[in-house]
């Protein structure tokens, strides 16, 4: 269950019609669980949209019940339970009253809006169900303009809503720093890529990907990503990425495999490496500079702090000991 693809097991076991029944008969009440909480969630997701898209807000649903639905047409093998939307940075007071007055959710005030929107990349709304409105689709690592995602959106119906999409190239871009940012973690991750990249692989412009990803600093990054991917899942990737090699590749993708099966502990430290090994060498030096000497904004937030408290001080001097020797994150953007 560690890997998160009990759904997968379960509809391939039924697909090729194995004989495995104590293994169909163990994952088939988790497949029926991820079924109903992704309908459930798409039920939820639609009324936010149509709220949305009465006051002319453009949105693009991301990963969960719509990666579910568009991906593998079956509400059982991903599982999920927030609601992500990308939605316009300027638009996000107005989103905001939106979703409290019409929609009846409530923002989650356990961090300070304003550290959220200088160092982070959602706001948080919970009913009966959890809500992450997102106005840019990586941190920290990466600069990405917040209207490169938009640039190139296009408008699609899903579920009778009009809504906009990612391209595939861009899409692909944001499933990479996911995975990253994730540590490489869980297995279900990189299924989601994997099957995004095969369902649309004859209409990826591949030399697009790698301008943009070497743009943006993220040309290591993604072609290490997709070496696993073949390796792990047989991912189908053209040559020209086939040709291309990561220094250290072998040794670096047993590290990552033992995180994925063997879990992610001490997240700081294997950053870090990921940090070294996969990040253009000209951003490492200010990665590691922010993360041992962060703004105030991205200290509360990693380490729950109140926006008054004077513990901040303590945490900043602490702050390089902690990254090394804790042993778990505390808070949303550790």
């Amino acid at each position: 269950m560690e890997c998160e693809v009990a759904g997968f097991v379960y509809r391939n076991v039924k697909l090729l019609d194995l004989d495995l029944k104590e293994i169909k008969d163990k994952l088939e009440p988790v497949y029926q669980e991820a079924a109903l909480n992704n309908m459930a969630a798409l039920k939820e997701t639609i009324v936010v949209l149509k709220s949305l898209s009465a006051h002319d807000i453009p949105v693009i649903p991301l990963k969960g019940v719509y990666a579910s639905d568009k991906i593998f047409r079956d509400f059982g093998v991903y599982p999920s339970s927030d609601i992500d939307l990308l939605v316009p940075l300027n638009l996000l007071e107005k989103i905001k009253r939106i979703l409290e007055s019409e929609c009846d959710y409530t923002p989650v005030e356990e961090f300070f809006q304003e550290d959220l929107l200088d160092n982070h990349y959602h706001l948080i709304f919970k009913r009966r169900m959890t809500v992450e409105v997102h106005w840019n689709l990586v941190k920290r690592y990466f600069s990405i303009p917040e209207e490169f995602w938009w640039k190139s959106a296009f408008p699609v119906e899903w579920e009778g809503e009009h809504i906009m999409d990612l391209t595939i190239e861009n899409n692909i871009l944001y499933q990479v720093f996911r995975l990253f940012d994730h540590c490489f973690h869980p297995l279900r991750f990189f299924v989601l890529l994997s099957a995004l990249i095969e369902k649309h692989y004859d209409h990826i412009n591949w030399v697009c990907l790698l301008r943009r990803a070497d743009r943006f600093g993220m040309g290591k990054l993604v072609v290490f990503t997709l070496h696993i991917l073949r390796d792990l899942l047989g991912t189908s990737v053209p040559d020209m990425i086939s040709a291309s090699r990561t220094r250290g590749y072998t040794v670096f993708r047993c590290f990552v495999v033992s995180g994925i099966f063997s879990g992610v502990r001490r997240k700081h430290l294997r950053m870090m490496v990921y940090t070294l090994m996969l990040i253009e060498t000209r951003t490492v030096v200010r990665i590691f500079l922010g993360r041992l000497f962060p703004s105030t904004g991205e200290l509360r937030l990693r380490y729950n702090l109140s926006p008054k408290s004077k513990t901040i001080y303590l945490y900043y001097m602490l702050n390089p000991f902690l990254l090394i020797f804790k042993s778990k994150d505390r808070g949303k953007n550790a």
